[in-house]
């Protein structure tokens, strides 16, 4: 029996919460690129109520308790909206995608960037594509999740040089994700102003 787009967005958003638990709370990501000019690089802090805004949908849940149905695959149909016509067809790309955008940062993905990334409304601090998706952030005290578009919409892409993991601890970087340049960890260190935990 063919499921309803309604129970096939429940599904995806589900599963694709998991992901983002294991790979953004708890982390934060440092994106630096030599073409970034009003800051050196972006320090990635993505929370649970910033999974919200990368589906699209519409609901009376706050948003971290939106994202513990999810994690806990008790999301009912009822407890979200699509909204009109233009809204689900913004649902549908955002869903094609969303896989992609929680694992963006596991280090399989070629990103390019963007400071100062605006689409129609939306005005992100900077954004990350692959090619597949765009993922916009906003530039709180760190940069948060804001939006998510289907393929590469950015206009000035310029390639990152380097990802790194590090811990809610502030100094210490705990994995390099990418390198481009192939530095080595003095030069990331220094570049970065951030420790190695020994």
């Amino acid at each position: 029996m063919e499921v309803s787009f309604k129970t096939r967005v429940k599904l995806v958003l589900e599963e694709c919460a998991l992901d983002y638990l294991h790979n953004y709370i708890g982390k934060k990501y440092v994106v630096y690129s030599s073409n970034f000019t009003q800051n050196a690089y972006y320090i990635i802090d993505a929370k649970k109520d910033n999974y919200l805004h990368l589906t699209g949908v519409i609901t009376n849940l706050k948003a971290s308790v939106f994202f513990d149905k999810c994690i806990a695959r008790i999301l009912e149909e009822s407890d979200f909206d699509l909204g009109d016509k233009s809204r689900k067809g913004s649902i549908r790309k955002k869903i094609k995608v969303l896989k992609t955008a929680v694992n963006l940062f596991d280090g399989t993905h070629t990103i390019n960037v963007e400071a100062r990334f605006i689409k129609n409304k939306v005005v992100c601090s900077f954004a990350t594509s692959d090619g597949t998706c765009t993922l916009g952030f906003i530039l709180d005290k760190n940069s948060k999740p804001l939006t998510l578009l289907k393929g590469n919409m950015l206009r000035n892409p310029s390639p990152v040089d380097l990802i790194v993991e590090k811990g809610n601890d502030k100094k210490y970087i705990s994995k390099i994700i990418f390198n481009k340049n192939n530095l080595n960890l003095n030069e990331i260190v220094q570049l970065l102003s951030l420790e190695m935990r020994g």
